[in-house]
């Protein structure tokens, strides 16, 4: 993951962006790759306007991209086409983390992989930061959902 937390809409414009940030990622992310290792950006703020600019990068994926960072994540499928996984559940997983038991943060957590698993490449993320006080059973219940959604899928 590359944190690239201000290079979202309403910190800097999509000139901006080509001039300060595009040449620098698309550095990183080549490099990253020449090790055989997937890469997504993590940015803050809507990315609409820029988004084939953060595709010129050649990063795999990309969360958030919304004004609404909790309801979507994007990534690029094995074809190499951009696909997106939303919340249908219209609350904020921080929130979830913080304020949910194991076993609503499970039950979420098996709906956004349910969600955004096809085609692959869906990584389920408590995004960039986690409040100190979400308890640490909730965030452990991010793996266990993952190895039981896995063995599912097998």
């Amino acid at each position: 993951m590359i944190s690239s937390a201000f290079a979202g809409g309403g910190f800097i414009s999509p000139r901006q962006y080509d001039r300060f940030v595009l040449p620098y990622e698309a550095e990183v992310v080549g490099r990253i790759h020449a090790e055989g290792v997937p890469v997504y950006t993590h940015t803050c703020g809507d990315i609409g306007d820029r988004l084939e600019r953060m595709a010129a990068t050649g990063i795999d994926g990309s969360t958030p991209w919304t004004r609404r960072p909790w309801e979507a994540s994007i990534w690029r499928t094995p074809s190499g086409a951009w696909a997106t996984a939303c919340s249908s559940r219209g609350h904020r997983p921080v929130n979830t983390l913080l304020k949910r038991s194991r076993q609503e943060v499970r039950a979420d957590a098996l709906e956004r992989l349910r969600i955004g698993s096809p085609g692959g490449g869906y990584i389920l993320s408590s995004a960039c930061s986690v409040s100190p006080r979400v308890p640490p059973e909730n965030l452990t219940v991010l793996v266990e959902a993952s190895k039981q959604f896995a063995a599912r899928s097998v």
